[in-house]
């Protein structure tokens, strides 16, 4: 389209482009095929296509995804292709899930491990820095849960499609508070468990002269909650 042909004012264009008012009829027909062999795929590659996907089934429906939605829109090309592509990614997503049950370094590699990133009430630094979850991030996870400080805490797992598992400590020990800092009349609300003192960012023991923590290597501590 040359640039005098481009005006403001042109709604048509503008909504419709230059598509020939036919091509709107072929949409319905072609979106209604690409509709069936999406959900054709989906219900191939199993139920949990419906739920949170893992490494594997991001990639295959990502991959599905552009395979069908070239021809929805483009005149000139045919559903076919698009079925055909759909066909080997459904055919590749489950010789990849099946190999992965039978070998465990496989399903590894194509699906990432298990991280913990809480142990015993204290963060795992090394952990959180590999899968990239902040402090933060972690803390609201918990508060989701209703826990209010990381002496609730066993054990925290990011599992491998990215989920939270969260095991709580059956004997509750004093821990870090996990409860926003400007929440002063919540926080004034916890009371400390006496001279245990943890550092104030992961939740380790502080050992009396200390200079830095061992864990994080931050030398700020403050009082374990309960």
């Amino acid at each position: 389209m040359e640039k005098s042909e481009i005006h403001i004012s042109d709604i048509g264009r503008i909504l419709a482009g230059d598509t020939p008012a036919e091509f709107f009829i072929e949409i319905i027909i072609r979106g209604i095929i690409v509709y069936l062999i999406l959900m054709g795929a989906l219900r191939l590659m199993g139920k949990r296509m419906a739920t949170r996907l893992n490494r594997n089934e991001l990639a295959a429906i990502s991959t599905l995804a552009a395979a069908i939605g070239i021809p929805l829109f483009t005149p000139d090309r045919g559903v076919l292709p698009g079925f055909i592509i759909g066909g080997i990614v459904v055919l590749v997503q489950r010789m990849v899930a099946y190999l992965g049950r039978k070998n465990e370094r496989i399903e590894r590699l194509t699906q990432g491990k298990i991280s913990t990133l809480i142990h015993d009430g204290c963060l795992q630094m090394k952990e959180m820095k590999k899968t990239r979850i902040t402090r933060e991030q972690l803390f609201a996870q918990l508060r989701v849960q209703k826990i209010i400080h990381l002496g609730e805490v066993k054990r925290v797992f990011m599992e491998a499609n990215g989920a939270f598992t969260i095991i709580r400590n059956p004997k509750k020990q004093p821990g870090l508070s996990v409860l926003p800092s400007f929440d002063n009349e919540f926080l004034e609300e916890q009371d400390a468990a006496g001279e245990i003192t943890l550092c104030s960012y992961c939740g380790d023991d502080a050992s009396p002269g200390q200079a830095s923590c061992s864990n994080c290597g931050r030398s700020e501590t403050t009082h374990a909650v309960r």
